[in-house]
């Protein structure tokens, strides 16, 4: 796929911050994916799509997802259809049959279990790149480019603090990721 023309396409489809963000998510991806061995091209691209139904109307979205078990008794979370959705849209779009990268950009905001390097990659990825500016962040990285599972892991309870603390509501699925990668910690000691 020609990286060039796919950074072209998504600048013309978000706005400008949007897509500052997403050349920030590529760089940040491409970083992991080379620290984890995980395959450059393939995080370059779905860092680059992860966000491109972003700014899309959610009752679009929803459509989109309507069937879809993640959306489920979620529906008071409408920041997690653009990447559910995305992986749909995206698959038609741009002919992208791979798997990782359209799991990794469905899952990239709620997570799940099992999620492979790839996934993982992009989900961090969002909650790093270096225009991110919030409590915790940079402890964030340096977890994540230590051991990504424990980045997650930070990452994750980080943000159960922030939702406790506002009554926001956490998708099931970044409970079953947080669960897994506990899980797998302990399997590791």
């Amino acid at each position: 796929m020609d990286i060039d023309a796919l950074r072209e396409i998504v600048k013309n489809k978000l706005p400008e911050k949007r897509y500052i963000h997403t050349l920030g998510v590529e760089k940040v991806c491409v970083e992991l994916a080379k620290k984890y061995g995980c395959d450059v091209e393939k995080a370059r691209i779905a860092a680059l799509l992860h966000d491109y139904l972003k700014k899309d109307k959610v009752d679009y979205l929803k459509e989109i997802c309507k069937d879809m078990p993640e959306v489920k008794g979620y529906d008071d979370l409408p920041e997690i259809l653009h990447g559910l959705a995305g992986a749909v849209i995206i698959k038609k779009e741009f002919n992208i049959d791979d798997e990782d990268i359209l799991n990794s950009i469905k899952y990239h905001t709620i997570g799940r279990k099992n999620m492979s390097l790839l996934e993982k990659i992009v989900y961090i990825g969002d909650a790093i790149e270096e225009g991110r500016d919030y409590p915790k962040v940079d402890k964030i990285r340096e977890k994540t480019f230590e051991n990504i599972d424990e980045g997650i892991i930070f990452e994750i309870e980080r943000k159960l603090e922030y939702l406790k603390e506002k009554g926001g509501v956490i998708h099931k699925n970044t409970m079953e990721t947080l669960e897994d990668l506990l899980s797998k910690r302990k399997e590791r000691e």
